[in-house]
C-alpha cells in the first residue's frame, strides 16, 4: 500500500523573527552623533552669535540620554546574542557603523567638557582608543580581504573621519601629540579613500535607496578637518584652514542639487548619517566666521547652522513615526 506524501512536510514554515534586542543594529549610534553634533555646534553659535545656550544643553543632554541607553542595549546584545553582533561585524556595509558608538564618544567628549573636565576625558579616552582599534582591524580586512565594490558606500568614511574628529576633543584636553596621529591618519586615508568612494559612485550600479543619504558622509572630512586644524592654530585661519572651508562649501553646495535625489525613497535609520555632517559643518563654518569674521562668513554659519537643525528636527520626526510602526527593528 502507498502512503500518500505528507502535506506536512510541504508546507513552508514561516521564519522564525529574531528577539528585538537581536535586531537592534550599531547604526543607531548615529543618532547620538547627529543629536550631540548639533548640541556642540550650537554651543558655538552661543560663542559666536550669542545663541541661547539652553538650545545646546538640551541637545547634549538627549545625546547624554541616548548614548547611556544604547551602550547598554548593545552590552546586553552583546551577551545574550554574541552570534547577531558576530554577524553584524561580518557585513560589508553595517560593519562600518561600528566605529559610530566611537565616534559618538568623542562628540559627547567635546560637548561635556565645559562642564566636567573629567567626564569628558574619559569619553575622549574610551572613543579614541576604540576608535583606533576599529579602524586598524576594518581597514586591515579591507586590505586582506578582496571587496565587493558595489557594497562599497560613504559608510566607509566614518573609521576614517573618527581620526580626524579626535583634535577637536582632545587638543583643548590638552592632548597634542595624540591629536596629531589621529589627525594625520585621517587626512591621508581620507584623500585616498575619497578617490575610491567617488570612482564607486560614478562607475559603478547606483547604489541601493537606503544607502543613498550616506552621500552626506563626503561632507564630514573637509567640514571636521577644518574644525580640528583650527584647535590646533588656536582659532587661526591659516591656507589650509581655507581650502578645508571652500572644500566643505563646495561640497554643501553640490549635496543641496541632489537633496531630492539623496531624499527620495521610504526611510531607512541610514538617514541619520546625514546629521552629523550636516552639524560637522555647521560647526565648522561658526569656527571659521569667529576666527575669520566677515559678513560672508557670518552669513554662511548661520545658514549651516539652520540647516542643520532643520535636518535634525525632521529626521528626528521621521523616526518617531518609523520607531512607533515598529520597522527601525526590522530592517534588513
Amino acid at each position: 500500500m502507498v502512503m500518500p506524501e505528507s502535506t506536512t512536510a510541504a508546507t513552508p514554515q514561516p521564519t522564525l523573527e529574531q528577539p528585538l534586542l537581536a535586531r537592534l543594529s550599531i547604526a543607531m549610534f548615529a543618532i547620538v552623533m547627529g543629536v550631540g553634533g548639533l548640541g556642540n555646534a550650537w554651543a558655538l553659535a552661543h560663542a559666536v552669535f550669542g545663541a541661547p545656550l539652553v538650545i545646546s544643553q538640551l541637545l547634549l543632554a538627549l545625546a547624554l540620554i541616548v548614548f547611556a541607553l544604547l551602550a547598554i542595549a548593545h552590552l546586553a546584545k552583546l551577551g545574550f546574542h554574541f552570534k547577531a553582533v558576530v554577524a553584524e561585524f561580518a557585513h560589508p556595509v553595517r560593519s562600518s557603523f561600528f566605529p559610530a558608538t566611537s565616534v559618538a564618544a568623542i562628540v559627547l567628549s567635546i560637548g561635556t567638557r565645559v562642564y566636567s573636565v573629567e567626564l569628558a576625558q574619559g569619553l575622549w579616552w574610551f572613543g579614541a582608543v576604540l576608535h583606533l582599534l576599529l579602524a586598524v582591524t576594518l581597514i586591515r580586512r579591507w586590505i586582506t580581504h578582496a571587496q565587493d565594490e558595489s557594497v562599497l558606500t560613504p559608510a566607509w568614511f566614518i573609521p576614517i573621519v573618527g581620526n580626524i574628529l579626535v583634535p577637536v576633543g582632545g587638543v583643548p584636553l590638552g592632548h597634542v601629540e595624540i591629536s596629531w596621529f589621529f589627525f594625520s591618519v585621517g587626512l591621508v586615508f581620507w584623500l585616498m579613500f575619497f578617490s575610491i568612494v567617488l570612482h564607486r559612485v560614478l562607475f559603478v550600479p547606483a547604489m541601493s535607496v537606503r544607502s543613498v543619504p550616506t552621500l552626506f558622509i563626503l561632507l564630514a572630512p573637509p567640514s571636521i578637518g577644518l574644525s580640528a586644524y583650527l584647535a590646533f592654530t588656536g582659532g587661526f585661519a591659516g591656507p589650509l584652514a581655507h581650502i578645508l572651508y571652500s572644500l566643505a562649501l563646495f561640497i554643501a553646495i553640490l549635496l543641496v542639487t541632489l537633496l531630492r535625489h539623496v531624499s527620495h525613497g521610504p526611510f531607512f535609520m541610514s538617514w541619520w548619517a546625514m546629521t552629523f555632517p550636516v552639524d560637522g559643518w555647521a560647526g565648522a563654518t561658526l569656527a571659521y566666521a569667529h576666527a575669520q569674521p566677515s559678513g560672508y562668513a557670518r552669513a554662511i554659519a548661520v545658514f549651516a547652522l539652520a540647516s542643520a537643525s532643520l535636518v535634525v528636527l525632521l529626521i528626528a520626526g521621521r523616526t518617531a513615526f518609523y520607531m512607533a510602526s515598529g520597522k527601525a527593528f526590522r530592517e534588513e
